[in-house]
Formats: C-alpha cells, structure tokens, sequence
C-alpha cells in the first residue's frame, strides 16, 4: 500500500474531510518523474516541490499550518542521516498537533559513529562518548533507543516507537522506522500496523533468499520459501526486547498493587517487535497461576479493555 492508498483509506472512513500531500524531491532526475506521477493524482490535492529538505523544513511546516485544524503526519525518508538530526527537524517535532515517521538509517550510523569529525551529538545528543565504546547487538539496541528517546524529548510526544526492518539479502538491520505521536490511539494503531508489517517483511526476505539460491543453483526447491527461510538477527532482537518490556511491565506491577491494563500496555507496547498479544500472554500466564487478578471483568468479557484493572496478589517474575 502506498502513501495515497493510506490517505484515501483516512478520507473515506471519514477521518478526514479534506486530504493534502506535499512531497519533496531534490533529484533533478527524480524530481520529473514525482511531478508526473502526482499529476495523475485528481481526487487527493497533492504539491510537489524540488527542494532540498535541508534548507526547507520551515516551509514543510508553514505547509502543514495553511489549513485550519489540520493534523500534520510527516514522513521522512532521508538518503542518510543528516536531514534527521534532532537540530534541523526540531520546527517539525514540535507541529502540536502531530505525529512523525522517520526513516532513521541506522546501519549507515553504526558504519561512521566512530568518525569524530561528524556530528553525531546533533543527532543521539550527549550520549554519543558511551555509543562509541558499545559494539554488535548491544550498539544496534542503543542506537536506535537514543535516537527515538531524543526524538521523543524535541517534541514532547507521549510515546515513541520503532519498527527494525532488516536488509533483503543479509541478516542485519538496515534502518528503523521510529514514530512519535502524543495520542494512546496512535500508539494503538502503530501497533496494529507493526504486527502486519513484520510478517509481510519475512515473507518479502523469504523470496528474496529464494531468489538468490535458485540464482545460485540453477534449480528449483520443493519447498515453500518460508519453509527454508533463515534469520537470526531478528529473533534475537526480538527476544530481547519482550525480556525488557516483560521486565518493566512486572516493575509496574511490584510497584503498584492496581494498575490499569492502559498503563500496562503504553509501558509494553513502546518497545518494537513487543506486540499486545505478548502482553496478553504474560497476563494469562500470571492471572493462571494465582499471581494477578483482573478487578472489573465484565460477564461477556473476552480480553482487556483500557480500563480493565488488574491487581497484583503476588511476587511476579
């Protein structure tokens, strides 16, 4: 799906009555063909401009303000990493109302941090020192943590959350998506999306090893590509994350004696590849062994709602 499918999803379930785009392109050998392509566009009102975002974030805002009790949703999709350096896209970050997508590149960070003579500090803040003495799995976490927790502070959002999307021909992440929105409901649907977006990510990885080993062998497999995919970094991402969530969920928990599954579930769902049915397990399992009890359930209950209580009755782990 792309960006128009999703603006035209928003305007016919009616969220919108009057949907914009500007989409910005500095490649002069690009640029013509964004130009023809939203030209084709009659039912969505969308400018193109051929500017360099460096020097053009002011007018991306003035933009987004034009029209009355308007709600901004920018994305940006940088060729590196310097136009999303907290410095330049802080007039952006601070749109009240508004929610951000930024594409944060960062196996090309991993690749240059230990350059003194460029300026990370603009991008992670003061942290780059410690960044700097981190290596493998361990770096890929922290970088990526950093950036959204800089991105959460320059714009006061509520929650930040980040999607890792891994390179099609290597098990390495290549970038990470990291959102910023002020609203539960936007976390809520990031959420909604990340837990579609992952299986539709191995499944394009899947062909793509397909691909490449037939290109190798010169034959065909009987077997269906998910059936001889293979990748470690992802799980291993994945694993650590449900471990801290998990982790912070029970610190919640032996902090308080009630504690809403709302609360819960922001704490939770912060973390990337942490989906709500992960949430939902941990609850069972300790609702299962006499460890918590949900207070307000109701008869025709079937899973939590934001308000549904839950009480903690003893030590978790």
């Amino acid at each position: 799906m792309n960006i128009m499918s999703v603006l035209r999803e928003c305007r016919n379930r009616g969220r919108c009555k009057r949907v914009r785009a500007l989409l910005i392109e500095n490649d002069p050998t690009r640029y013509p063909l964004l130009k023809a392509y939203a030209e084709r566009i009659n039912d969505i009102e969308v400018v193109t401009q051929r500017w360099d975002f460096n020097d053009h974030v002011q007018d991306v805002v003035n933009f987004a303000k034009s029209s009355r009790n308007s709600f901004p949703f920018i994305f940006i999709d940088p060729t590196g990493w310097s136009e999303v350096r907290i410095d330049r896209i802080r007039p952006i970050l601070q749109m009240k109302p508004g929610e951000v997508l930024i594409n944060f590149m960062s196996s090309w960070v991993k690749r240059f941090l230990d350059d003194a003579t460029k300026p990370f500090q603009e991008l992670l803040g003061t942290d780059v020192a410690r960044l700097r003495t981190l290596q493998g799995e361990e770096l890929d976490d922290e970088l990526v943590n950093t950036y959204a927790a800089e991105v959460k502070r320059a714009g006061a959002y509520a929650f930040t959350c980040a999607i890792p999307i891994l390179m099609p021909d290597r098990d390495a992440i290549h970038y990470h998506l990291v959102y910023g929105t002020r609203n539960f409901r936007g976390l809520e649907e990031f959420k909604k999306t990340e837990a579609f977006a992952i299986p539709f990510m191995h499944d394009c990885r899947a062909a793509a090893q397909r691909r490449r080993d037939e290109a190798n062998s010169g034959q065909g497999f009987l077997l269906a590509p998910s059936e001889t995919y293979q990748e470690r970094r992802f799980r291993s991402f994945n694993e650590r994350r449900e471990q801290t969530a998990r982790a912070d969920v029970v610190q919640l928990l032996s902090r308080e004696t009630t504690v809403s599954y709302k609360v819960l579930f922001e704490e939770a769902m912060q973390y990337s590849t942490v989906v709500e049915k992960d949430l939902r397990q941990w609850l069972d399992e300790w609702r299962k062994g006499n460890l918590i009890r949900y207070m307000n359930w109701g008869k025709a209950q079937r899973t939590p709602r934001p308000d549904t209580l839950i009480e903690r009755l003893h030590v978790l782990s």
